[in-house]
């Protein structure tokens, strides 16, 4: 397997811990969509069994996060530095805090969502949790990158990722205009406060994928280097 390889020319490889992670952040992401009908269903305590799920597995992810941080050498025989892994894993635990915030925000305030941006708000979920996939897709090729010595093979399968990553932002970007443009009408016949969280929620929604997008866009500049 390329994990044994890697072991074996480098030492104890951090890409498999850094997998782990993305693997973690990825199941707390996959959550949202359920959260999401729960909501719109007054489930509240199914809505909070789900939210209960995504901090636990938050928790989780920042654990092998903190295991990583303390146990990457400041050195090892890798085409890439500390510093690029370093930032990688942040943007990854990005993910995850943005899922437990964006639930959190929703279970707190018992937000349900009005019948007009349902839909949406669902096909924006979809994406974020298809953007998510991508990413960590991306991230478990890393290995093979390695093994093949950045192969131009492998190059390809993760540049085509990448795209896949960057089409998927760019929907999520859209999906997010045509929400507001939703909402805007209906400003006036709801409370205030809850136009100013659902407008929050969307944003946060929003920044899953671009934080996907982020992991995509760390992975292409190591390809560069």
């Amino acid at each position: 397997m390329a994990k044994s390889i890697i072991d074996g020319l480098f030492g104890k490889s951090p890409i498999s811990p850094l997998q782990r992670h993305m693997t973690r952040v990825h199941s707390c992401v996959s959550e949202l969509k359920g959260f999401m009908v729960a909501i719109h269903e007054q489930n509240w305590d199914k809505a909070e069994q789900i939210r209960s799920q995504i901090g636990t597995k938050e928790g989780e992810a920042d654990i092998l996060k903190k295991k990583l941080r303390l146990s990457l050498p400041s050195t090892f025989m890798m085409p890439f530095s500390r510093r690029d892994l370093l930032d990688l894993l942040l943007i990854q635990d990005s993910i995850a805090n943005t899922t437990k915030d964006v639930s959190g925000l929703m279970i707190n305030r018992k937000m349900t969502l009005p019948n007009e941006i349902f839909d949406d708000i669902i096909e924006l979920t979809d994406v974020c949790i298809k953007t998510s996939a991508a990413a960590l897709k991306a991230v478990n090729e890393l290995d093979e990158l390695l093994e093949t010595a950045f192969g131009s093979r492998e190059r390809k399968v993760v540049g085509s990722i990448i795209g896949e990553i960057n089409d998927l932002e760019s929907k999520s970007d859209k999906i997010q205009h045509v929400i507001r443009t939703k909402l805007f009408p209906l400003e006036s016949d709801l409370p205030p406060v809850d136009v100013i969280f659902y407008y929050r929620a969307v944003e946060w929604l929003g920044e899953l994928a671009d934080s996907a997008q982020k992991v995509g866009s760390r992975l292409e500049i190591l390809l560069a280097k």
